[in-house]
């Protein structure tokens, strides 16, 4: 009996995609996992242990499903779990705005399991729109615990833990929930009865109904027809619609979702969102790059008076300070500018995003899920690799990894709005920007054109769409999510650019003596021929040859490249005297699409285990940012 008491409780949290059960997984555990607002963030699981009075339980977030059909990669996941880790509570999370839909995988839960309770999650969104939700008339009706938030992602902590120890210690054996399905379905049910023997995937009952879904077409649609019915009568008859009239989140989308109007004001909202955060990061930029500089002239000369040698002075100076610092120098624009994309996500606009690239995409023969890995992209291209484990085909999981490398990283983004903000006032800077992205994005278009020639698109995956309400997030929620996002590029500076800016220093120094004689410029001579194909210096070729390594190490390379050979001055200003607005432009260009970092390239195996799709995405690339770069430099020669 002490162990029964004592031992853990695990529970699994189970819903449809973006029903908010990260919100709440957060909120019960105290964890700090990434929530978005479109389907198929979480896709992998994730376990926490919780302690309350002296008792220790497990709650597991699952990726978002709409049943158990083991269909998709999301289900198949789901059901291995469910298989190998029998929980002793199954948590279901109902978005009593889509209760429906959220009412099916309940049932069928309820026809997998004895130990089922119910959470009714967006209760406060739903009493805005003048609905009222009933959850004891929902409990009464299938007999299963309901709780209903007290606020968003909130629950009563001492019902929801009293209520899962309560139902995982009881000894009593309850009756899964049984649905009276046609007279075929039930006398085939009777038959095969005494056949299952292996328990761990659920209830007999429900173990034969999966048998028979899979068995027969006909009788699979029989089936998911009659928990549909189910479950439409069940949510008419625990809620009430108080008034019908249009909200807030419908009038808003009545322009953001126009056919005709929607793009533009995407385009428009993006380019809002890079004019300010050139306007207001470029003073912040340029007062920590002078003060870098300045915090490099002081060390240098304190190390000079203490005796310090001049090869450890000059490592620390002109190779961890200068290429540090010109990293730094464009910390400001990228904080900015992981706020404002912060707004986007959590407000809701970027699931709007994501379904105006779902029209383009469908007309272009691609699914518009496959748009979801390049949202992740964007915070790096390993994640947007990774995010294609949740499409289901072959041909769009492949189309997804391979475009992935050119969705801008906050890496890449970083360089390119420090170069545009050193080259053009912040008008020019902001039509540049979206100029330099709609390539990108005009790239991928073409990468996933030329994939279809190669890999049959027998199978493409469909693409549900879900449209959360808008929401208004926290101030506290954004400055947390756009501080991690540069805390953690802050990691890279540490971790990534101080080895390559001293690697740069040593080649840059030695041979002691002039810096015409060094290595760095013998490697730079080397590859000057490649570099005259598209218009750019030895200077700019080897940096990009350092960006392979990890794409913010671009920076500091020329940081260390140019004060080299020039020591005064910050590197806005060094690279501006040095470089035209059109080799800048071309050596953005070059950079934003050429060769993906190695990090990238290695996760591409790993999730393909194919090196002819790793070959594909490197040396295509490359050959990409030549042609396009030699095309930019020879047509803006003729312009300009």
């Amino acid at each position: 009996m002490i162990e029964q008491v004592n031992r853990p409780v695990s529970v699994a949290i189970v819903g449809n995609p973006n029903v908010g059960k990260s919100v709440l997984f957060n909120a019960i555990t105290g964890a700090s996992q990434t929530i978005g607002n479109w389907c198929g963030k979480t896709t992998d699981v994730c376990t926490l242990a919780v302690h309350y009075e002296n008792r220790e339980l497990h709650f597991t977030d699952l990726p978002g499903i709409y049943g158990f059909g083991g269909h998709s990669p999301e289900e198949i996941l789901v059901n291995d779990f469910l298989r190998d880790e029998p929980p002793d509570v199954v948590m279901v999370v109902l978005d009593v705005m889509n209760l429906e839909r959220g009412l099916y995988l309940l049932l069928e839960t309820l026809e997998r399991y004895s130990k089922v309770m119910v959470v009714l999650n967006k209760v406060d969104v739903a009493r805005e729109k003048d609905i009222a939700v009933y959850h004891d008339r929902l409990e009464a009706e299938l007999q299963v615990p309901v709780l209903p938030e007290i606020i968003k992602g909130r629950l009563n902590p001492r019902e929801l833990f009293a209520t899962l120890i309560d139902m995982a210690d009881s000894l009593t054996v309850l009756r899964t929930h049984s649905i009276r399905y046609a007279e075929a379905i039930e006398r085939q049910l009777i038959e095969r009865k005494d056949s299952v023997v292996d328990s761990r995937f659920g209830s007999a009952r429900w173990v034969l109904l999966k048998q028979l879904d899979a068995s027969d077409d006909a009788l699979q649609t029989e089936i998911i027809s009659t928990r549909y019915k189910l479950a439409e009568d069940v949510a008419a008859r625990v809620m009430a619609r108080r008034s019908s009239g249009e909200t807030l989140s419908d009038r808003i989308d009545r322009w953001v979702l126009h056919p005709v109007l929607g793009g533009p004001l995407m385009l428009l909202t993006f380019g809002l969102v890079f004019y300010l955060t050139f306007t207001i990061s470029r003073p912040a930029s340029e007062w920590l790059s002078e003060n870098f500089d300045l915090f490099g002239i002081w060390l240098d000369a304190v190390m000079s008076e203490r005796g310090v040698p001049s090869l450890l002075a000059g490592m620390l100076v002109d190779g961890v300070i200068k290429g540090v610092g010109a990293a730094v120098g464009f910390l400001p624009q990228m904080a900015l500018f992981f706020l404002f994309y912060t707004l986007i996500q959590d407000s809701g606009y970027m699931v709007r995003v994501v379904f105006l690239a779902d029209r383009v995409m469908s007309a272009l023969g691609m699914n518009g899920k496959t748009f979801l890995p390049l949202v992740l992209g964007c915070s790096c291209n390993v994640n947007g690799v990774l995010a294609s484990r949740i499409l289901s085909s072959p041909y769009d999981r492949t189309v997804a990894i391979l475009i992935s490398s050119y969705a801008p990283c906050p890496a890449r983004l970083g360089v390119m709005v420090y170069l545009v903000s050193a080259f053009f006032a912040s008008t020019a800077a902001t039509f540049v920007m979206l100029a330099l992205l709609g390539i990108s994005l005009g790239l991928m278009v073409v990468v996933a054109y030329i994939v279809s020639l190669f890999i049959s698109r027998s199978g493409e995956g469909s693409f549900i769409m879900e449209l959360p309400s808008y929401q208004s997030p926290t101030l506290f929620g954004l400055v947390k999510s756009a501080s991690m996002l540069t805390m953690s590029f802050i990691r890279r500076i540490r971790n990534v650019i101080i080895a390559a800016s001293i690697l740069m220093w040593i080649l840059s120094t030695f041979p002691l003596g002039a810096f015409e004689d060094s290595y760095i410029v013998a490697i730079g001579k080397v590859l000057e021929p490649v570099g005259q194909i598209i218009g750019l210096s030895w200077q700019l070729i080897v940096a990009l040859l350092f960006g392979i390594a990890a794409k913010e190490s671009v920076l500091s390379s020329l940081g260390i490249i140019y004060h080299a050979a020039q020591d005064s001055g910050n590197l806005a200003e060094i690279l501006t005297h040095n470089i035209s607005p059109l080799t800048a432009f071309t050596f953005l260009l070059v950079y934003m699409i050429y060769t993906p970092c190695v990090t990238t390239l290695i996760t591409m195996y790993h999730e393909t285990r194919d090196w002819r799709i790793v070959l594909y995405g490197a040396a295509g690339s490359f050959i990409l940012a030549l042609v396009l770069g030699g095309i930019a430099f020879q047509v803006g020669r003729l312009i300009f």
